[in-house]
């Protein structure tokens, strides 16, 4: 196949690229090139800033999105791109804030206070989508865990472990959340990409945590004991994202749809002490 990945310079990117590679699709990479601009021989690399236009005239057999913010970005690459298939890098912060989970793909999206603009655009997306009559899928990845992360996700936590810092989880720090492994969000996106499989997609690992559980586990895996307290005026719409790399708001989706296609997930803790052994505790 012929693919075009839109962005792919940071953490998903460059996996994405390399399991592609690897199955033997033909790959054009179009970005700033500020984060990465080498990339294998076999990859045609093109420069550009996608709110300036693309000027690609080749024809793909699927577009792979993972830089689209807004709904100009969305609506400008889908009727600027020849292609056959269009994969959009949505989140699960798409859905309309709720109180009853888990969220299926048939819930519905909307305002999402917490998430704020990243949620607004997102859906903006979305909807764009939707109403285009491309042939799409959007994928709706939950907190993404794994080496690298370009979120100060892990390296946050394990860091101040290590240190023996205090770690002030938001609110109780009881909220029940899910998390997915990177690998396995690159899974997703290749079948999603390969089959041409149509429509909205949660990505969402099997397990079950709360943040302070995470805290606890992640303690093991490092081998230190958490010093841990709470703030309860740290919730909700007042949540301080630089305080803790998750707010205490319940995240929980179901996964059985994309399972349906054969995919499988990492086991959250499995992911997490292999991503340890192998990367965080030899950069921290």
């Amino acid at each position: 196949m012929n693919i075009l990945i839109l962005g792919g310079s940071n953490f998903i990117g460059p996996i994405i690229i390399d399991k592609l590679l690897a199955c033997g699709h033909n790959l054009t990479v179009f970005n700033r090139g500020k984060s990465k601009s080498s990339y294998p021989k076999t990859v045609r690399f093109i420069k550009g800033d996608r709110d300036s236009g693309f000027n690609i005239n080749n024809h793909f057999d699927a577009v792979i999105d993972m830089c689209a913010y807004y709904g100009d970005q969305t609506k400008a690459a889908i009727s600027q791109i020849n292609f056959d298939f269009f994969v959009h890098c949505s989140s699960a912060a798409v859905y309309k804030k709720s109180s009853s989970f888990p969220l299926t793909e048939d819930s519905p999206i909307g305002v999402w206070p917490l998430w704020g603009d990243y949620n607004h655009g997102k859906v903006e997306c979305e909807n764009i989508l939707a109403e285009s009559g491309v042939k799409y899928a959007s994928l709706r990845p939950v907190y993404i865990l794994g080496p690298n992360n370009s979120f100060d996700r892990e390296h946050f936590i394990y860091s101040r472990l290590k240190k023996g810092q205090q770690l002030v989880l938001p609110g109780d720090g009881s909220a029940k959340v899910q998390f997915v492994h990177v690998n396995d969000v690159v899974n997703c996106f290749v079948l999603l990409a390969e089959k041409q499989l149509s429509g909205v997609f949660n990505c969402a690992g099997d397990d079950i945590t709360s943040l302070n559980g995470l805290v606890i586990e992640m303690g093991k895996i490092a081998g230190k004991k958490p010093v841990m307290k709470t703030d309860p005026k740290n919730d909700g719409e007042n949540f301080d994202w630089v305080s803790f790399p998750f707010p205490n708001e319940p995240f929980l989706f179901s996964n059985k749809k994309i399972k349906s296609h054969g995919i499988a997930f990492t086991p959250l803790f499995n992911g997490l002490k292999k991503d340890y052994k192998n990367y965080y505790s030899k950069i921290i």
